[in-house]
């Protein structure tokens, strides 16, 4: 068998066990009670203040509590995706036209959101620089280990987890 029979072979293979999942993921009735409107607010609630306590974790605790709060906050996203069925990460095969419109749609409105993020967070950066800049010429930032733990925890848990809070609170799944 060639590399590229074998490389066939693992993409159906692949697509065979995404169809499968998929499949299972819109039957299955075992999470129905986080697919409640209340449940997804709680999810979606508790997955932002996770967000949230992430940097508190990591510069007020240490490194061990950060990452406590971080596997915390892994565990609340997959129940978050779930309780939308992850409409929000399946591939376009899987999905009816509802679904795959309330999914793109989604993805807008997260983009938006996380664009927001960033924009804000380099404008509140930028503007302790100047305040807190002797010299406007030269400036010496040092981060630290929890620092950036802290914002790439925080940023990659937007990224990932937005799709999933925007089709929650809009509850059209």
């Amino acid at each position: 068998m060639t590399l590229k029979d074998r490389w066939i072979a693992g993409k159906e293979r692949n697509a065979a066990a995404v169809a499968a999942h998929a499949e299972k993921l819109m039957a299955d009735t075992a999470y129905d009670r986080y697919r409640t409107r209340r449940a997804r607010l709680l999810l979606v609630a508790g997955y932002l203040a996770l967000l949230v306590l992430i940097p508190v974790a990591y510069l007020g605790v240490g490194q061990f509590a950060g990452l406590v709060v971080v596997m915390l906050t892994a565990g609340v996203w997959s129940l978050l995706r779930v309780s939308v069925r992850t409409i929000a990460d399946l591939p376009d095969d899987y999905l009816d036209e509802r679904q795959l419109a309330v999914r793109n749609a989604s993805y807008v409105e997260s983009y938006r959101y996380l664009g927001s993020a960033v924009a804000l967070s380099a404008t509140v950066g930028l503007i302790a620089f100047v305040v807190n800049g002797s010299d406007l010429d030269t400036w010496e930032i040092t981060i630290t280990w929890g620092m950036s733990m802290s914002v790439f925890w925080v940023f990659l848990g937007l990224a990932l987890g937005l799709p999933s809070m925007v089709l929650a609170l809009n509850d059209r799944v």
